[in-house]
């Protein structure tokens, strides 16, 4: 729409001017001016200068994460999960770098992954090696349990302990200042469970392939003697661009023999997946673990857990 007001010279004044505030004529103007709307535009400036400002504000992970799903769960982010991923965030010092979230110890915080019930994963950036990490991070809030603080240093020593292509790696853990965390490689894609919500059951040969990568990383875990006892779909990974298989979340994971930090009769892990002897808080081995990857393969083929209940009493 054009009108006998335009007047470029008065937008050329505006733009040299030092005032911020733009005449209220000349506004309303501009809002029915397609013409000089467009000028203002292209005076304001150079079209490199667009290109950087659009890079600059386009979202960051922190935004996608906190507004759509985490990589990591496949759960979308409600005010349960924002809580401890905040709290986490407030711990964190602050950065040199004003694209980083801030900074834990010597890395550089990038973005947040997920959350889970022991914590909040987020990406980092080893400046030693330079090179991508995960912080697994301890929630603020179970950071002075003693119990939760021994089963964050069983995970550790758990998964540090099994070397294979299908467990996640642990670079290190620190329990300097005020909560412990542990650095992991950082693996680029979703969980299982993502992709059985957004496709169903799987094809054979995913099945095949899927299964078989759980079920190597698990006998590794075997050979050194561990139970990992929370094998379900939201802890196996799927690396973007490549077709390997991680197992991660050693969170409950112990050695066959090791009665330290469970009582006996206290059920731990997640009822849709897990043994019937886990499930009655029993001692479990080995064979459990077998037990919650059928059943595991069970929801890829079927696309849902084999065991269903409106409460997880009603499904054990």
């Amino acid at each position: 729409m054009k009108t006998n007001q335009c007047d470029r010279q008065r937008i050329d004044t505006f733009l040299q001017g030092e005032s911020v505030w733009i005449e209220t004529d000349l506004a309303k103007h501009l809002e029915a001016c397609d013409e000089c709307r467009d000028y203002m535009l292209a005076k304001t400036a150079a079209p490199e200068q667009w290109t950087e400002a659009r890079e600059l504000l386009r979202p960051t992970e922190f935004d996608i994460a906190v507004t759509e799903e985490f990589s990591k769960g496949g759960n979308v982010v409600d005010a349960a999960s924002a809580r401890p991923i905040q709290a986490v965030l407030d711990l964190l010092a602050p950065s040199d770098d004003l694209h980083r979230l801030g900074r834990l110890g010597c890395y550089e915080i990038s973005g947040v992954v997920g959350a889970g019930g022991m914590g909040v994963v987020l990406k980092a950036i080893d400046p030693s090696l330079d090179r991508v990490v995960a912080l697994k991070v301890l929630a603020p809030h179970l950071a002075n349990n003693e119990t939760a603080r021994r089963r964050f240093a069983r995970e550790a020593k758990a998964a540090a302990a099994v070397l294979h292509p299908n467990v996640i790696p642990i670079h290190s853990v620190s329990s300097d200042g005020s909560v412990p965390y542990l650095v992991m490689a950082y693996v680029r894609g979703g969980s299982l469970q993502k992709r059985l919500e957004n496709e169903g059951p799987l094809p054979l040969l995913e099945i095949l392939r899927i299964g078989s990568q759980i079920a190597e990383g698990l006998a590794a875990a075997h050979d050194q003697g561990l139970v990992h006892r929370d094998i379900k779909p939201e802890n196996v990974l799927l690396e973007e661009g490549v077709e390997r298989v991680t197992i991660t979340d050693f969170g409950l994971a112990r050695a066959v023999d090791d009665n330290t930090v469970t009582q006996h009769g206290t059920i731990a892990g997640t009822p849709m997946y897990m043994s019937p002897e886990q499930a009655a808080g029993k001692k479990v081995d080995q064979q459990s673990d077998i037990f919650s990857l059928g059943s595991v393969l069970y929801a890829l083929c079927t696309g849902r857990p084999p065991f269903r209940d409106d409460s997880s009493y009603g499904v054990m």
